[in-house]
């Protein structure tokens, strides 16, 4: 177990439809990032935006298999980092498109999470087949939650159990400028609701249709906004001590009412 996690959030500008030359931009971004930290703050993970190679396209030539292209360059990053990175593509799968969350582990091995909740307002739903079951990894001692975007407007469908599930829940994301602070509310309340930290990445930069302004936070269990930005990171250490503290003295999961979805 780890006791102090650090956590580095990268919010950048995608460029559209342009996933080579992103993942070179982000190679750089991140390479410069991990060589000037001190031993005590070098991240343990790494979190990007929901679709960072390519921004929130519908196009299915950037569908890549599962074992593509984008996997094989955060296997490349986690193994040169000795950091987690976590981040979602698209992925074609079986003959369904995924809206895909990589968790990859420094050496190699990864897990996923497909977005269950497929945002209808732009045809997300036409286009994506929504995933089934929820996802908790574990890492350095830490149980984490993946979560995609407007998965976090539905709290039940993020909600810890009664046993403490998750520890940290992050959520990736593609959440617009002009929505921006209903983001902010749901990032809080997720945390207090689930007495859990919040990690929520979101993007910058513009899309056809849309405009990105970041945003992204790290949020404590009491609903705290936590964090330093730099070099284009929001950076945090959680601790496990203090979320174990709280929950054992402030027992709200303890009364949540019982039921399964």
């Amino acid at each position: 177990m780890k006791d102090l996690l650090n956590i580095a959030l990268c919010q950048y500008s995608i460029q559209w439809e342009a996933p080579s030359g992103n993942m070179g931009r982000l190679s750089a971004m991140i390479d410069s990032f991990v060589r000037t930290r001190s031993a005590d703050t070098v991240p343990d993970l790494i979190v990007l935006p929901e679709f960072f190679a390519t921004g929130f396209t519908q196009d299915l030539r950037f569908a890549e298999p599962p074992e593509g292209p984008v996997l094989q360059w955060m296997k490349d990053v986690a193994g040169h980092t000795g950091a987690a990175v976590a981040g979602s593509t698209p992925v074609m799968d079986g003959g369904c498109v995924r809206n895909r969350f990589y968790f990859v582990w420094p050496d190699g091995r990864y897990d996923y999470y497909d977005k269950r909740h497929l945002f209808r307002m732009s045809a997300e739903n036409e286009v994506f087949t929504p995933g089934t079951r929820r996802r908790t990894v574990e890492y350095l001692g830490w149980r984490i939650g993946l979560n995609v975007c407007y998965d976090l407007r539905f709290p039940v469908w993020s909600r810890n159990t009664q046993g403490n599930s998750y520890d940290i829940m992050l959520n990736v994301a593609s959440w617009p400028a002009s929505r921006i602070e209903t983001a902010s509310l749901l990032v809080r309340a997720r945390a207090v609701e689930n007495q859990a930290w919040m990690v929520f990445c979101n993007r910058e930069g513009e899309s056809p249709d849309e405009t990105y302004s970041g945003g992204s936070m790290i949020v404590d269990y009491t609903g705290r906004s936590v964090g330093v930005c730099e070099q284009g990171f929001l950076t945090a250490s959680a601790d496990i001590a203090g979320l174990r503290e709280f929950r054992e003295s402030f027992p709200v999961w303890k009364d949540a009412d019982i039921f399964e979805i």
